[in-house]
C-alpha cells in the first residue's frame, strides 16, 4: 500500500516538472515571438491580444467559477495585475531595444532579487551566499552584455526593471496567495491587465483593432500557450514542486530563449556573452538551492 503510495506521489512530481519545463519553453517562445513582431504590433496592442485570449483559456477551464468571485479575490487580483501589467509592459518594450537571448537571461533574474528583497525587508544580514550571488551576477551582466557583440542597453535597464517588478509580484502572490483559487486569481489577473492595456493602447497608440486582427496568429499562440496555460500550467505544478525544483526548472527559459533565438532569429552569441550568461546562471541555481 505504502509503495502504491509512493509510486503516485512520484508520477504526479514527474508531471509538475513536466508543466514546469513546459511553462519554460513557452515563455521562451513567446519572448521570440514578441521579438519577431515588436515593429509590427504596438506595445499595448500586443498586450490587449495577448491578456485576452489568455483570459478566455483560463474562463474556458472553469466558466462557472466567475460567479463565485469575491471582494478579497477582486482586491488580491487587482494588485497582482497592476504587478504583472508592469512586468510584461517593461518585457515587451525592452525587447524593442534589446535583443531576445540577454532579455530572457536579464529576466530571469527575479529568481536571485527575490531572496534579496526578502533580506532587506525583514532586516537580515546577507549570507555568504548570498554576496556570492550577487558578486557573480554582477559579472556576469558585465559579460552579457556583449553577448551579441553590442554592449549595455536601455533595452537591459527596462528589463532589469521588469525582472524587480516581477519580484515584488511573486513576494505578493507568496505571502497572500496560498489560500486563493487559482483559476479565479489567474482570470482576475489576466482581465485586469487585458483592460488596462486597452486604455493605454487608446491614450498611447490609438486603439486600432485592425493591427491586433493583422497580427492575430502569432496573438493567439502567445496568449493560449505563452500567457493562459503558461500561468495556469506553473500554478498547479507548484502545488506539488518544491520550490527549489521548480526554480531550476524554470531557469531553462532563458537557455531555452537563448537556443531559440539563434536558431530562429539568428542572432550572434559570442563566446564572452555565452560565458557571462552561464556565470548568471550559476548564481541563480546557486540562489535556489541554498535559498539564500
Amino acid at each position: 500500500m505504502d509503495k502504491t503510495v509512493e509510486i503516485s506521489k512520484d508520477n504526479t512530481l514527474i508531471v509538475a516538472y513536466f508543466y514546469l519545463l513546459l511553462s519554460s519553453f513557452t515563455w521562451a517562445l513567446g519572448t521570440i515571438i514578441v521579438k519577431m513582431y515588436i515593429g509590427d504590433i504596438p506595445v499595448f496592442h500586443l498586450l490587449v491580444g495577448r491578456f485576452a485570449f489568455g483570459g478566455l483559456i483560463v474562463f474556458l477551464m472553469a466558466p462557472k467559477k466567475v460567479k463565485t468571485i469575491e471582494k478579497k479575490d477582486l482586491k488580491l487580483g487587482t494588485i497582482l495585475g497592476l504587478l504583472i501589467f508592469t512586468t510584461y509592459a517593461l518585457n515587451v518594450l525592452g525587447l524593442k531595444y534589446t535583443s531576445a537571448s540577454k532579455s530572457g537571461f536579464l529576466t530571469a533574474l527575479s529568481v536571485l532579487f527575490i531572496p534579496i528583497m526578502q533580506t532587506i525587508i525583514y532586516k537580515k544580514i546577507p549570507s555568504k551566499w548570498t554576496v556570492t550571488t550577487v558578486i557573480l551576477s554582477v559579472i556576469g551582466l558585465r559579460l552579457i552584455s556583449e553577448i551579441n557583440g553590442g554592449s549595455f542597453n536601455l533595452g537591459d535597464s527596462i528589463t532589469i526593471l521588469c525582472a524587480l517588478s516581477y519580484t515584488f509580484y511573486m513576494l505578493i502572490l507568496e505571502k497572500f496567495g496560498k489560500d486563493m483559487d487559482d483559476h479565479k486569481l489567474s482570470l482576475i489577473q489576466l482581465g485586469f491587465v487585458a483592460m488596462v492595456s486597452l486604455i493605454f493602447a487608446a491614450i498611447l497608440e490609438g486603439l486600432d483593432l485592425k493591427l491586433i486582427w493583422e497580427g492575430i496568429i502569432p496573438i493567439i499562440v502567445m496568449g493560449v500557450f505563452g500567457t493562459g496555460m503558461t500561468m495556469f500550467l506553473q500554478t498547479k505544478a507548484m502545488k506539488t514542486a518544491t520550490p527549489e525544483a521548480a526554480g531550476v526548472i524554470l531557469l531553462g527559459e532563458p537557455l531555452f530563449t537563448l537556443i531559440l533565438a539563434y536558431i530562429i532569429l539568428n542572432e550572434v552569441i559570442l563566446f564572452k556573452g555565452l560565458i557571462g550568461s552561464l556565470i548568471i546562471l550559476s548564481s541563480l541555481i546557486i540562489a535556489v538551492v541554498k535559498k539564500i
